[in-house]
């Protein structure tokens, strides 16, 4: 499985700036994710999708705060490294540059 691990991917945007944390796991197979933003509260959300194209993840999800409209997350690994863009309603566009493997 692909991007199986801890990331960490440094944001500065307008209303926030820090790592975005990610946690990929294999759940018997599938694809689990945990979701933390220090000093931000995460919402709830549910996995919808979930495709493998090369070394590039593509993740649909939902949730309720966001008028359980799609999220759109797609990030590229290349070993310790990895690159993506989320794109969320109410939200826009979140570049997600120079992420490492977390400890």
């Amino acid at each position: 499985m692909l991007g199986i691990g801890k990331w960490a991917f440094p944001v500065n945007m307008m209303g926030y700036r820090g790592n975005i944390q990610m946690d990929i796991i294999d759940k018997g197979g599938k694809y689990g994710f945990a979701l933390r933003v220090p000093g931000q509260q995460v919402p709830p959300f549910m996995i919808r999708n979930v495709r493998r194209s090369g070394s590039t993840l593509h993740i649909a999800a939902r949730t309720p705060r966001l008028g359980n409209r799609d999220i759109d997350v797609s990030v590229t690994f290349n070993g310790d490294t990895a690159a993506g863009v989320v794109s969320a309603p109410f939200v826009g566009t979140i570049r997600l540059n120079n992420g490492r493997r977390a400890e």
